[in-house]
């Protein structure tokens, strides 16, 4: 499985929230090993993960070092119709795109007038739906999710290819550089365009650049204009440029709008079929400004329109010789799993039986199947499971509970809730009212030490306890000391039993250090009181046990 080079990872930033998979229409994310990565052969480049991700953990590859490469020599600019919708000053953005060498900057509806016009032409002669291509997020799903449409889409080159055809036509070869909302365009023009950048990429070029644009004089766009083609990124934009009726055509935003309505397509119905994976159309892409409604974008359309109408520098001749056919190909996967290799994810997740296949969506997937698919492809792991691990959390947790060497009691109400397996055997013989009684003692008198007699045996236990959160019950532990007591017990009898004996020993020598002590130059006197400074620190040592 290949990363994307289009759509790209931060993992630094990553916090393994699944947010991006649950959103991503397509599950064309990886995750392993605590890092998430977008999976080429699967994307569609609609970029949802990178709008929904709220820790920019995704983000889409820039390319502002290839316009820099292209500058200070002549080249071409095709800017997408929602231009005048993301820039406030989209005149003297074209001015300073020309300060950077640009010696035509064109309207890519220029392209989608052309494209237009070969739609209609395809329409006319269909028995069945034609589907727009102008959109590569509809191209990709198609070609890979529902090749069954492909005879259903209209094989003409999208309207930045057709105006790049245009241009070459009447300038020459010259580098070409296109500039959108969209980052899917990076995919179908690569190779095709010699830059291809967003609005967003733009945007940060003018802010490096360190120039202010209010100095740049207003430049409009290069002849010829678009008429009706200009609101192709306006929802029912396509229908209109197209000339389509009501009772003939439909518009659909949205890739599940999109992918639902493929899945019900009536092939048998004439039908003129404008889609957008984007809702709302292009001026809602993901790399055009948010902060405007879509009625205001819509607005700033339609005034830049009206101003450029009164020029009357429209298409009037399209040279037959442009190439604007395209082709498409089936990109789906044809692996499948056996049932009996889908139950064995899913039993090792914990699903044993169908009550447990919660699909919950938690981590991403819609349905616990569509997870175990996912784990046998290589795309998912098993913890990404969330009832999953708080299952195995909590059997970890409560073995640990019930393997204590410690005693443990829950109780609640007067009423014993749970006796772990040392309780058991302690207090084999009690019964709950008698347990509850010696709890209730602890609790009462707030014992931190007891004394029991337990099968005939004397057992010391320090006494620990505490309550569970939301009021579901107390905590009682026992922890039996009974052997660290003995031996304290033991050190201090056989420490009193080395001084007994010391005493012993030195009365009976007591007559005979009377003797010579004259000799050696001492009283008894001082012999004794070493002994008893000996003695006494051997008894505070006892003391301190």
């Amino acid at each position: 499985m290949v990363d994307s080079q289009y759509i790209v990872s931060v993992d630094a930033n990553c916090q393994y929230c699944y947010k991006c998979l649950r959103n991503c229409f397509v599950k064309s994310i990886k995750f392993e090993n605590e890092k998430s990565k977008v999976l080429a052969e699967d994307c569609i480049l609609c970029g949802d993960c990178i709008e929904i991700c709220p820790q920019k953990a995704k983000t889409y590859r820039k390319d502002i070092e290839k316009l820099t490469s292209i500058l200070n020599r002549p080249f071409m600019v095709s800017i997408a119709p929602s231009f005048y919708a993301h820039f406030d000053q989209p005149f003297k953005v074209i001015s300073f795109l020309k300060s950077l060498g640009a010696t035509y900057v064109g309207e890519t509806a220029v392209g989608a007038e052309i494209v237009s016009m070969k739609y209609g032409e395809i329409f006319e002669k269909s028995s069945g739906p034609t589907i727009s291509t102008a959109c590569p997020v509809v191209v990709y799903y198609v070609e890979r999710y529902q090749p069954e449409i492909i005879p259903y889409l209209a094989n003409v080159v999208s309207p930045a290819a057709a105006h790049l055809e245009f241009m070459k036509s009447y300038f020459g070869k010259f580098p070409s550089v296109f500039i959108g909302p969209c980052i899917a365009k990076k995919k179908e023009l690569e190779g095709v365009y010699d830059v291809v950048l967003t609005f967003e990429e733009l945007d940060e070029y003018i802010k490096i650049s360190k120039v202010n644009l209010s100095s740049f004089k207003d430049v409009l766009p290069d002849p010829p204009y678009a008429e009706k083609a200009a609101f192709y990124p306006i929802t029912d934009g396509i229908n209109f440029s197209t000339n389509r009726k009501f009772e003939d055509s439909i518009s659909i935003s949205g890739v599940r709008n999109v992918a639902e309505f493929l899945k019900n397509l009536d092939i048998s119905t004439k039908i003129f079929v404008e889609l957008s994976a984007c809702d709302n159309s292009c001026i809602n892409g993901p790399a055009i400004r948010k902060d405007l409604s879509v009625v205001q974008k819509k607005s700033r359309i339609l005034k830049i329109r009206n101003e450029l109408k009164s020029t009357r520098k429209r298409i009037i001749q399209i040279d037959s010789n442009l190439k604007l056919s395209r082709e498409f190909k089936d990109r789906s996967k044809k692996t499948t799993y056996s049932e009996e290799a889908i139950k064995e994810v899913l039993i090792s997740m914990g699903k044993t039986d169908p009550s447990k296949e919660l699909n919950c969506s938690a981590c991403g997937y819609n349905t616990c199947r569509e997870k175990a698919v996912a784990v046998l492809e290589g795309k998912a792991e098993k913890e990404m499971c969330l009832p999953y691990l708080v299952e195995k959390v909590s059997s970890a947790s409560n073995k640990l509970v019930e393997e204590s060497p410690n005693i443990i009691f829950i109780h609640k109400d007067g009423k014993i809730l749970y006796k772990n397996k040392m309780a058991r055997k302690y207090f084999l013989n009690f019964s709950e009212n008698q347990i509850m009684e010696f709890i209730s003692e602890i609790e009462r008198k707030r014992l931190d030490k007891i004394n029991l007699e337990l099968f005939g045996k004397h057992f010391t236990f320090y006494c620990k306890t505490f309550e569970l959160p939301e009021e579901s019950g107390n905590v009682i532990v026992l922890v039996d000391v009974t052997r660290e007591n003995k031996q304290k017990e033991e050190i201090s009898r056989i420490k009193n039993e080395s001084i007994k004996r010391i005493e012993e020993v030195l009365e009976k020598q007591m007559l005979l250090a009377q003797e010579i002590a004259s000799l050696l130059g001492e009283s008894i006197a001082e012999a004794k009181s070493r002994f008893e400074q000996f003695k006494k620190i051997m008894e505070e040592s006892d003391d301190n046990l």
